[in-house]
């Protein structure tokens, strides 16, 4: 019996290792489809489920170890690769196929070697494959419809690009709605399967509109990520004193995309749009695993939908790649910390391994992570002198958390570290503004209403801030009842924390400026989430409703429909370019293939010490498509346009984009709020546009004198 399990051991991790090595030959073959289909699974799944082979870890619940094994996955791509860029110059060109392929072929026959050592008296491939698809008497057509889903969103999309048609979108998404007012109603003849598998289609399908909406990448802060991956896939060696930027900080900026490129080997831009997305699609699957054990499957369910429905996921977060990482590594943290399945060392060696995962993918995501645990920390060193507790966080972690952060920011990449204490320098001292509303940031007014006329800007805010009054409707009354609450203190304590930044972070002028309140919320909803459903219990028994999942619903739906913007469709406004090839974010957001060539002309024939002017939105086409090595002094920190003030500038190219050409509209401030922007016509500037360089229909370049 025994030899038969050894023997069976060797078997499933020889097929392992001829897995990778099946990958590796389809990738040096440079074999398409097949390449980006292995190599993606292959380097997504190995290497973590090798890891979790390691730490003997079989046993844990499927869904649970398929997050952990993507997870670890994207961790050891980024940990490794850091280790492979560190032999520079000693291999010149570390960021190379080779170089990388080797390497991770070593680490994976090494990570194999151990695991297979730790495994060959016990091993039992049952334990790999445990998921469990109870169907007796079940409704099987709503554990496979969800699958429709991403199809939907890629053909839809389609139709939207060739021919201007959102028909199959919006069905799309009123079906999404359908379908989950009918699994909520049907739950018990519904497989508790159908529920994470909802999710993750849902969640991709949500997740996939907006980046395949254009062949380019849109024209945020994405395009200053994509110049920096850029430089490091141009010299094949990331070098943080090349561009101290807080962006080149960020392992998810320099060196995670610049691997998936190399071993894809699929355009760059597609990398942000379907891998990151894809990875990013999976974080709801970790809100689910943690909450279901407070809440039930079907109220996880809910509350991860208020998370994916929320605008920032669907709109926001694809523009910020980075973010999207860290945020993943930060749910599958929570997700782990709260686990009682995974035994104590393992824990803990997961738990600080997706510290450091964080730490390196966001710094503004790894601050908020460090001060939520050490406030939590400190309110649970004040209630153990009243209650008995059992605490997952120790003195130790903290100190290494916080080594960490100060080793990684201050001393191996420094910008970051800089930038965070001008940041709370700069708060203390804009304390003085308190009252000054010019010193909050335009995302907050927006969130309050200001200046917003129109009808489905200000059923946004309501249900935004009804949302919000369940939601903390919920959290007081879990903080209220925490001696007798099915949540434990440690999560309660990191509830009242983010709660609490939240609340300075809206009274506060200069936090929202520093740090955008849209990431800080999806991040505290990481826990919050949940709480829709307890302030709907404990409103629906104040007034007498008995079935508290209609007040969920309605929430929900009302949520999922200003958050995917079907609410601007309904009054007719164009206002998402995920339905519209018109509106305040097609100008904005959309980059049309004439602006990426221009873009390109100029980088090629521009004179170096002259700068580049442009209006608001269009600094950053620069940067990501020909012109990045100029961002610092033509476009940088304060990107400041020409256009800004009406008065002669000095010697410089001038870039037009399509709106400023074609619409013949001039964006000189970005004010922050919809519809309200300080909108010029082009003949206000024409007396800076004379000597015409280049032009292609769509965009146009001119060389300005001073008048």
């Amino acid at each position: 019996m025994k030899l038969i399990k050894i023997i069976r051991t060797k078997e499933w991790f020889a097929f392992i290792i001829s897995i990778v090595l099946l990958t590796d030959l389809v990738i040096l073959l440079n074999i398409p489809f097949f390449r980006q289909i292995f190599g993606f699974l292959s380097f997504t799944i190995i290497p973590g489920l090798l890891i979790l082979h390691v730490l003997k870890l079989n046993k844990i619940e499927f869904l649970k170890k398929f997050v952990l094994l993507v997870g670890l996955s994207i961790s050891f791509l980024m940990f490794g690769g850091l280790l492979v860029n560190s032999f520079y110059p000693i291999i010149s060109k570390p960021l190379s196929l080779l170089p990388l392929l080797i390497s991770f072929n070593i680490l994976l026959v090494i990570l194999a070697f151990i695991a297979y050592k730790r495994n060959k008296n016990d091993f039992d491939i049952k334990d790999v494959f445990n998921f469990k698809l109870d169907l007796k008497d079940k409704l099987t057509s709503f554990l496979l419809f969800p699958i429709l889903f991403p199809f939907m969103a890629v053909f839809g999309t389609y139709l939207m690009n060739t021919q201007r048609n959102n028909i199959i979108l919006l069905i799309m998404l009123f079906v999404i709605i359908i379908y989950v007012i009918l699994i909520t109603a049907l739950h018990d003849i519904i497989s508790k399967q159908t529920y994470p598998l909802a999710i993750l289609m849902i969640s991709i399908s949500l997740l996939l509109i907006l980046p395949l909406r254009s062949t380019h990448i849109t024209s945020q802060d994405i395009n200053l990520e994509y110049f920096f991956f850029q430089q490091a896939l141009l010299y094949q060696h990331w070098d943080i004193s090349k561009f101290l930027h807080c962006y080149n900080a960020c392992l998810s900026v320099g060196i995670l995309p610049t691997i998936y490129q190399l071993l894809l080997n699929m355009n760059g831009e597609y990398i942000y749009k379907i891998v990151y997305n894809l990875i990013f699609a999976i974080t709801p699957l970790c809100l689910y695993i943690l909450f279901k054990r407070y809440i039930g499957e079907l109220y996880a369910f809910l509350s991860c939908f208020l998370f994916i429905s929320q605008f920032r996921y669907v709109n926001i977060m694809y523009m910020l790649p980075r973010v999207e990482i860290a945020l993943f590594f930060f749910a599958l943290a929570m997700m782990v910390f709260f686990d009682d399945e995974i035994n104590k060392l393992n824990k803990k060696i997961l738990f600080v391994t997706l510290l450091f995962a964080v730490i390196i993918s966001h710094y503004s995501t790894a601050y908020i992570f460090f001060i939520v645990l050490f406030l939590s920390w400190l309110i649970t060193e004040i209630l153990r002198k009243r209650l008995t507790l059992k605490k997952n966080l120790t003195t130790t972690m903290l100190v290494l958390f916080l080594a960490l952060i100060f080793f990684w920011y201050s001393q191996v990449t420094e910008a970051p570290f800089t930038s965070g204490v001008r940041f709370f320098e700069q708060t203390f001292v804009d304390l003085g503004n308190f009252f000054v509303e010019e010193s909050r940031s335009p995302g907050l007014k927006v969130l309050h209403g200001e200046g917003l006329t129109d009808i489905p800007h200000q059923i946004f805010v309501i249900v935004f801030y009804i949302t919000n009054l369940v939601i903390g409707v919920g959290s007081l009354t879990v903080i209220r009842r925490y001696r007798n609450s099915i949540f434990n203190v440690e999560y309660i304590s990191m509830m009242m924390v983010f709660l609490s930044i939240i609340l300075l972070m809206v009274v506060l002028p200069y936090i929202t400026i520093g740090f955008s309140i849209d990431k800080l919320y999806l991040q505290a909803l990481v826990l919050l989430a949940p709480m829709i459903v307890i302030g709907s219990v404990i409103i629906s028994n104040h007034l007498h409703i008995r079935y508290t999942s209609l007040i969920i619903m309605l929430i929900l739906i009302s949520q999922f429909i200003c958050g995917t913007y079907l609410i601007y469709q309904f009054f007719g406004v164009s206002y998402s370019y995920a339905f519209n090839s018109e509106g305040y974010e097609y100008n904005m957001l959309y980059v049309h293939d004439q602006e990426v060539v221009a873009a390109q002309w100029l980088g090629n024939h521009d004179t170096p010490d002259l700068p580049i002017y442009t209006d608001c939105y269009g600094f950053k086409r620069l940067i990501g498509y020909g012109c990045g090595d100029k961002w610092r002094s033509a476009f940088g920190y304060d990107q400041k346009s020409f256009f800004a003030e009406n008065k002669p500038i000095r010697r410089g190219y001038i870039y037009l984009r399509y709106q400023n050409v074609v619409d013949g509209e001039f964006i000189p401030n970005q004010s922050g709020i919809p519809f309200h922007q300080d909108i010029h016509n082009t003949s206000e500037y024409s007396i800076f546009l004379k000597d015409r360089v280049y032009s292609n229909g769509a965009t146009e370049t001119y060389l300005s004198t001073k008048r």
